[in-house]
């Protein structure tokens, strides 16, 4: 269930929503549900910000200096949803926000905006503070991400494969697999995987290429059948 800010900012989504939620008053965020994370149940915060609101914040330095603390005590996993459209200028760089048929430049006070300005707080919140940050163009966007949002986090920790390359227990590496890997990567109905584990298990192309199907079978994941496919492919 998603529970929501009783307040101006939340509440007003909750007709919107059409999974289970509930507003009652939440201390910091204005969403929050539990869900299934690395080391089991954990909990998740979204503060929601329309782009003038993001912007003040910036400026006081009220959303870095009291909410995010608030938020990252009291969440395992906090997301920021910053609403709104903006865009840089063509030539200056120059912030600017839908007004009328037009645009026009951010200003507040005597200060003005860069585009800079945002993408950079947006980079040190998202790599320095951790705190993942999501853009939406409007309220009916901000309630689908919420739903989508909320049912990954019902998903088994575990189940989630679709964005994995090659494996390391549950976390994905971005980092370039070796020689050996990317060529078993080749062969057919091995997969990303066993291509990893015959990465290490094997040191070298050679070593792979003259591999037994005694000894492929030694490696986790690829049984007697597999291990003649390879050979033959191998051979072929």
């Amino acid at each position: 269930m998603i529970l929501i800010d009783d307040r101006i900012g939340s509440v007003e989504l909750a007709p919107l929503l059409s999974v289970p939620h509930n507003t009652c008053r939440l201390e910091f965020g204005d969403f929050a549900w539990s869900g299934h994370g690395p080391n089991g149940q954990a909990s998740i915060g979204v503060e929601r910000k329309r782009v003038s609101d993001f912007l003040s914040s910036m400026t006081t330095g009220r959303f870095s200096g009291h909410q995010l603390i608030g938020l990252s005590a009291g969440f395992d996993f906090v997301y920021l949803i910053i609403e709104g459209v903006w865009r840089p200028e063509r030539t200056t760089g120059i912030l600017q926000v839908p007004c009328g048929g037009g645009w026009q430049a951010v200003q507040q006070g005597s200060r003005r905006f860069m585009v800079r300005d945002i993408y950079n707080f947006i980079n040190t919140l998202q790599t320095i503070c951790g705190v993942h940050v999501v853009t939406t163009y409007n309220d009916l966007e901000t309630v689908k991400w919420l739903e989508s949002c909320y049912g990954w986090w019902q998903k088994k920790w575990e189940a989630h494969k679709s964005h994995l390359q090659f494996r390391d227990s549950d976390h994905a590496h971005l980092v370039k697999p070796c020689l050996v890997a990317r060529i078993a990567n080749q062969f057919a109905g091995i997969g990303l995987d066993r291509a990893r584990r015959l990465g290490k298990e094997f040191h070298s192309p050679a070593e792979l290429l003259t591999a037994t199907e005694e000894e492929l079978e030694e490696v986790e994941g690829i049984g007697k059948t597999l291990a003649k496919r390879i050979v033959k492919q191998i051979n072929n």
